[in-house]
């Protein structure tokens, strides 16, 4: 299984970060269009970053990941729990028939599912605390 390497994220670093390593604060389920987006955020700063960012001052980098063609979907232990958990793993992994396999996994949760396709649908930086 090979690690999946999103093109919005591989232009932004020479190596990008580890899911596991970005506060996940947003999971959006849509089952009319058989969807999973998750939300991350990183205090490390982009390599490369985009051009219309050079005259902000920002220390965090918000990206959403949107899955399509979900199935088998699978959540267990719903809790709320503090955003930076150092325990939690995300993990997303093509398969040998080309599907994309997800889990988020924790002490008290997990969230796992096979999807068709996955891109970078939105990312932006932003100011969070003093510099």
């Amino acid at each position: 299984m090979n690690e999946i390497l999103w093109p919005e994220l591989a232009a932004l670093y020479a190596t990008p970060p580890d899911l596991s390593t970005c506060p996940l604060y947003y999971v959006h389920v849509d089952e009319r269009d058989t969807s999973v987006t998750l939300g991350f955020e990183t205090g490390r700063l982009p390599d490369h970053p985009r051009q219309e960012w050079a005259e902000k001052s920002y220390n965090t980098l918000l990206f959403f990941v949107m899955f399509t063609g979900v199935d088998e979907l699978r959540v267990t232990g719903i809790a709320a729990e503090y955003p930076d958990r150092r325990d939690r793993t995300v993990r997303v992994t093509r398969t040998a028939t080309g599907r994309q396999q997800v889990s988020v996994t924790s002490d008290n949760r997990t969230l796992a599912f096979s999807a068709a396709a996955s891109e970078v649908i939105r990312s932006r930086v932003y100011l969070q605390g003093p510099i």
